[in-house]
């Protein structure tokens, strides 16, 4: 049995998040799938980070869509991570591109859509067929996943390009909202509550039946980056999880291979 690793935001355990280091770092570990972010911009620049604003992650604020690439361009994303990576910059998605184009490599790329349908339906749709075209430029999505917690946005995407991509969702399905794709191709199961608020179940590892009902549909089960602990990560396996997301990738896939679930058949 062979569960993959995902790099969460690439290498999050070492490097800053979203960042050309983060990226280079999960190649450096042989992680099988690098996650990343993906915002436009105010003069319509694909710049890789998670929020749609810098605050979080960065020494300057501001919401990214109402930013220039120039002036995203000035914020430091490194700093707060630590003193050696100060001067860090939100890397553009053709930076990225260009890096892993360069790589001979079998890495696959999972593409987080953060520009939702409900926050503006025009500039959602025109930051998906920016990115679409922009890393079709490329040829890379033969071992690429089309990821949002937007229903919407993934029902748009197959739709228009003829269900031509793999789609990354999310289960329970009304995380994703009332309007879904006629197919997912995996889905990350989610920590979920009940409509009044209270929690659906304890832990971090859905029910089993949850990873049941995903596969009775042909879709493959993934889990997140809340799986983090031998136990959990052994739980989740054991319900049929095939990759897991994780801020720790390299530690994950210690552990993994330690229970004999990075063997290739």
């Amino acid at each position: 049995m062979y569960i993959e690793v995902a790099a969460h935001r690439g290498n999050v355990a070492l490097c800053p998040e979203n960042t050309m280091a983060a990226f280079k770092s999960a190649y450096d570990i042989s992680a099988d799938m690098i996650e990343l972010d993906l915002h436009m911009t105010k003069d319509g620049e694909i710049v890789l980070i998670h929020d749609n604003d810098l605050a979080r992650t960065a020494d300057v604020s501001g919401k990214i869509r109402e930013l220039t690439m120039e002036e995203i361009l000035r914020a430091d994303v490194g700093i707060k991570k630590g003193v050696e990576f100060k001067g860090t910059r939100v890397p553009t998605l053709r930076q990225f591109c260009e890096f892993v184009a360069s790589k001979d490599s079998t890495m696959q790329f999972n593409f987080e859509f953060k520009d939702y349908i409900h926050e503006g339906e025009e500039w959602a749709k025109a930051c998906a067929d920016k990115i679409i075209a922009m890393v079709d430029s490329y040829g890379l999505w033969d071992r690429s996943f089309v990821n949002s917690f937007d229903g919407a946005l993934l029902k748009y995407i197959d739709e228009k390009y003829d269900g031509r991509f793999r789609l990354h969702g999310f289960f329970p399905y009304r995380i994703m909202g009332n309007t879904l794709p006629k197919k997912l191709y995996c889905a990350c199961l989610w920590k979920y509550k009940n409509a009044d608020g209270t929690p659906a179940f304890d832990g971090v590892v859905n029910p089993q039946s949850d990873f049941d009902a995903l596969i009775a549909q042909g879709i493959r089960p993934w889990v997140g980056a809340s799986v983090r602990t031998i136990e959990d990560m052994a739980k989740a396996a054991s319900f049929g999880a095939e990759l897991i997301t994780s801020n720790e990738p390299e530690f994950m896939m210690a552990e993994l291979k330690k229970a004999g679930l990075r063997e290739r058949g």
